[in-house]
């Protein structure tokens, strides 16, 4: 189905329920794409596409704009695929927390016992639970503190001893002492990942969460033939898309290698909000879900590109809604990735929402912030 509005059509997917069916004001709803369109002609974002389901169904799945931001050609679908950067990282703690459930980890565990390289003075006292809440003190990701000169992600010898070169100089904090965005350590919870499990991390992610859920759309590496069907905004995204991913010296891509679309990320998020289980498949147990998704840190100071957070709230490789001025319901946890890609689930409200607002910009609030107020604001 589509609706012609302003320069852009906007393009339906198949609803499970009307918006008022599930206690949601569809005029409110349907300022989304007003809203939308003006940050395109704006040039802020490039294409928006979103999906919204409440009490389990599907209420609103539209998409517009430009699929490939590079030629100018295409629009973007409401199944269209698009990278998730960092989301990858909840499905990486979905996986550890497996292997805690399953008796093979267990949270407060010292990596140097599965990784040879952390028994050192300096690491030795690092776990699994901090390099899920981000607090290692292992190098944060190039740029957080606002650099003028962020480091080469492995240094000039590519990435051969890569663990070696991730724990090279000093930490930046003691663990547990502060909040530090590490992509790194999540590409070590990969590597553990792929030790303990005998799998490399992306099969395991594949055989135990993508082919459970029915996430037939959500790769590590896209199918050519479906590469038409990816959301791109520049060169840099083409390129990765047809990047080849075969060397095992390569970390695994726990941090930031999947692409999906809106359908597939809502099945993930509705398995979690649902307490580990949909359509009659098990992925964790309800007491894992509570695990993975409470709060963990209390007045834990964060520098995060220069917000000086004093008090950061955050589960389990997935962010929480904490704050007082947040439309979300506390406890709402959420994941956004560069590009821009968000997935946000409120318990209390029993909503997922997912959203593609593809742009050039590194950080457009409106377009995630200011959607999130429309959404919220349209519960009944």
């Amino acid at each position: 189905m589509s609706i012609l509005q302003s320069n852009w059509r906007v393009l339906e997917g198949p609803l499970s329920a009307a918006p008022e069916e599930v206690h949601m004001d569809s005029r409110q709803l349907n300022k989304l794409d007003q809203h939308f369109q003006g940050l395109m002609s704006q040039k802020k974002i490039q294409a928006a596409s979103y999906l919204v389901a409440h009490e389990g169904k599907i209420a609103a799945w539209r998409s517009m704009g430009t699929l490939h931001g590079t030629t100018g050609q295409g629009e973007l679908q409401p199944d269209s695929l698009r990278k998730l950067s960092s989301i990858t990282k909840a499905f990486t703690s979905v996986s550890i927390v497996k292997l805690i459930e399953d008796g093979k980890l267990y949270i407060d565990q010292p990596v140097a016992t599965i990784l040879d390289e952390f028994n050192n003075p300096m690491h030795q006292g690092i776990t699994l639970f901090h390099l899920l809440t981000h607090t290692s003190g292992i190098m944060p990701v190039t740029g957080y503190y606002n650099e003028p000169y962020p480091r080469e992600w492995w240094g000039a010898g590519g990435t051969e001893d890569w663990i070696v070169k991730v724990l090279q100089g000093p930490v930046v904090c003691e663990p547990g002492e502060a909040y530090n965005y590490s992509t790194v350590g999540f590409a070590l919870l990969g590597e553990i990942i792929s030790r303990i499990s005998g799998q490399r991390y992306e099969d395991y992610v594949i055989e135990h969460i993508l082919q459970p859920l029915g996430m037939s759309r959500t790769f590590f590496d896209v199918p050519s033939q479906l590469h038409p069907e990816v959301c791109t905004v520049d060169e840099r995204d083409v390129t990765k898309l047809t990047e080849q991913y075969g060397d095992s010296i390569q970390p695994p891509r726990s941090d930031s290698g999947l692409y999906s679309s809106l359908y597939d990320l809502w099945r993930f998020g509705q398995m979690l909000l649902d307490g580990g289980t949909f359509e009659g498949q098990r992925i964790l147990g309800r007491k894992s879900v509570e695990l993975l998704t409470r709060r963990h840190l209390f007045n834990v100071p964060a520098y995060h590109w220069g917000g000086k957070i004093k008090d950061k709230g955050h589960a389990l490789g997935l962010d929480l809604a904490i704050d007082h001025l947040s439309f979300e319901s506390p406890g709402t946890f959420q994941l956004e990735g560069a590009g821009r890609s968000g997935l946000f689930v409120d318990p209390v409200e029993k909503l997922v929402v997912v959203l593609f607002v593809p742009s050039i910009y590194s950080w457009i609030p409106e377009s995630i912030l200011g959607t999130k107020q429309i959404i919220w604001s349209s519960l009944m």
